[in-house]
Order: C-alpha cells, then sequence, then structure tokens
C-alpha cells in the first residue's frame, strides 16, 4: 500500500458500514469514497469489503486493513495530541463543540467575549448533538450536559441546572378555569421530550389525572415551538423556559434536579495556555449564569 490516505478511507467505510455515510464523515462526495476503495482493492487485488443489502461487510483482507488503519489513526491522534500539548501560545486554532441549543443560549456569546480578549486565537465551533470524542481530537474543548461525564476528560462542572413545566399564555389563559377549579376533571394536552419518555410525566398526572399526550418531540428547540404555540405543557431546563416572555410555569410544580453542564478537554491538553484559558472562561461566564439555569431569575 503506497499511499497512506487509503487507510483514512478504509476506516471510514468500516466505522460507518456503507458509501454514503463514509463520504459525510470524510467531508467528500460519495463517488470519491467509491472511486478510492475501488482503485485500492484493484491495486491488492482482492477485495476489502462485501457489499451487501445491509451495508459494507470486511472481508478477511479488509479486517487487517481496517486493524492496521485503526493502528494508524491511533498513532496519528496521540502524535497530534503530543505536539499540541507543547504549545504555550495565546494563538492558533481552538475547536469548541457543544449542542446546537447551547450555541444559541449562552455559547456563541462566551466565545465572541473570549475572542475579544484573545484575537490571535482562531476559534471554530462545531455544532452536534451527538458526542464528538475528545480522545479522537475532533474537538479540543467541549461543552457538555451530563451529571457522569467521561472519568477520562479533563474539566470542571460550570453550573447545575434545574427544569420545571411551562406552557403558552394563550394556553393558560383558555384552561384557567379547569387548572385552577377542577384538577380531577382538567383534561390538559401535554407535549413530551422522547427522550425523557413517551408518556404524561408524573409530577402532571399526580395533579392532573385526565392530561394526556398530544405531542412527542425528539428536539428540544422544537418542542419550545410546541409549547408556545399552545399545543400543551411541556417540560424545559429552565434557561429555555423562563426568558421566553411568551411563556409562564405551570401553577404547583416546583423546579427539578436536571442535569449538570461541564466545561471538559483531553487530559493531555490541559496544560496548553489557549485551552486552559478558554476553559476557565467558559466555566466562570457559565457560572456567573447559574441562576438562569437553576430557575432563579
Amino acid at each position: 500500500m503506497d499511499n497512506w490516505d487509503d487507510l483514512k478511507f478504509v476506516l471510514a467505510i468500516a466505522n460507518a458500514g456503507n458509501v454514503t455515510k463514509a463520504a459525510r464523515a470524510l467531508g467528500v462526495t460519495h463517488s470519491t469514497v467509491s472511486r478510492r476503495l475501488s482503485a485500492l482493492e484493484d491495486r491488492l487485488g482482492t477485495r476489502l469489503f462485501d457489499r451487501l443489502p445491509d451495508g459494507f461487510k470486511p472481508t478477511v483482507a479488509g479486517e487487517e486493513a481496517v486493524s492496521a488503519a485503526r493502528r494508524v489513526e491511533t498513532e496519528v491522534f496521540a502524535l497530534d495530541t503530543r505536539i499540541t500539548a507543547q504549545d504555550t501560545d495565546l494563538e492558533g486554532p481552538l475547536r469548541v463543540t457543544a449542542a446546537q441549543l447551547l450555541f444559541q443560549v449562552q455559547v456563541a456569546e462566551i466565545m465572541q467575549k473570549f475572542s475579544e480578549r484573545h484575537p490571535r486565537i482562531e476559534l471554530e465551533m462545531i455544532a452536534a448533538n451527538e458526542k464528538l470524542s475528545l480522545h479522537r481530537r475532533e474537538a479540543d474543548v467541549a461543552i457538555r450536559v451530563t451529571n457522569n461525564p467521561d472519568e477520562n476528560l479533563f474539566g470542571r462542572q460550570a453550573t447545575g441546572q434545574n427544569r420545571t413545566f411551562y406552557m403558552s399564555k394563550e394556553f393558560a389563559r383558555r384552561n384557567r378555569e379547569a387548572m385552577d377549579v377542577s384538577h380531577d376533571n382538567a383534561d390538559l394536552p401535554c407535549v413530551v421530550f422522547k427522550w425523557w419518555g413517551r408518556n404524561v410525566p408524573k409530577e402532571i398526572r399526580a395533579r392532573y389525572p385526565k392530561a394526556y399526550v398530544s405531542l412527542v418531540s425528539d428536539d428540544m428547540i422544537a418542542m419550545l415551538a410546541a409549547i408556545k404555540a399552545g399545543m400543551g405543557i411541556g417540560r424545559l431546563p429552565c434557561f429555555l423556559g423562563d426568558p421566553d416572555p411568551e411563556l409562564v410555569r405551570v401553577p404547583g410544580m416546583e423546579p427539578s434536579r436536571y442535569l449538570d453542564i461541564w466545561v471538559l478537554t483531553h487530559p493531555d491538553l490541559k496544560n496548553v495556555t489557549r485551552i486552559r484559558t478558554f476553559l476557565r472562561f467558559a466555566a466562570d461566564s457559565f457560572k456567573a449564569s447559574s441562576d438562569l439555569y437553576l430557575g432563579r431569575t
């Protein structure tokens, strides 16, 4: 094999299971991946993948190539981390990953203020709801919503969070009598977040036994829009519900604990000046806004 770059394509196909997803991961076209794989198999004189209806499966030769590719990838990432760890300047690239919602609410503002202080640091936003790997150097810093951060990462808890139930002001007006006078007979719709469960939350069921699910959402931004549109009562993190002028809290519902926000990096990079400086700046910024996240505003 005379081109080490070919291994990158082999590994991407093995990880993705098909050419389309591999192309997306590599940032190239479907035809580029197909062409590179076919050319490599022609040069080696053997098939590396069986093309099956449910995806690409490595052959025996393909397994050897994938194994070699993983070893090369591990060494490249380790070398990159060691080299980056020697950087002591407040300049250079800094890639920050977070969920799109966090960028929208505060992370973009944090990065803007940080950039004003350190204009020679080249910032990159990587908005991703899936968890990018800091070990694989897919990002330098990750802002994660979790109570169980990877113990092999370095960082700090930036703030705790609470959540509670909200409804639109118009929904509250339409259902005021039922909610205030007759809880047992209040036939109220609920908007639920798929990842928290598809049934009426137990707190709502206890207060309004006849409540029912009107909509299930798999995205927090979409759920916020549905609640604002008056489709029903829904639970939101306080940082989303409290500042919105179109929403009010459901009476009688106390905020409950939600996931923490952490600012994390690879432990080998914790002493890189620009990364350490950003970790501290971001964590302090979240801490200064903790009343928002805990629902105390």
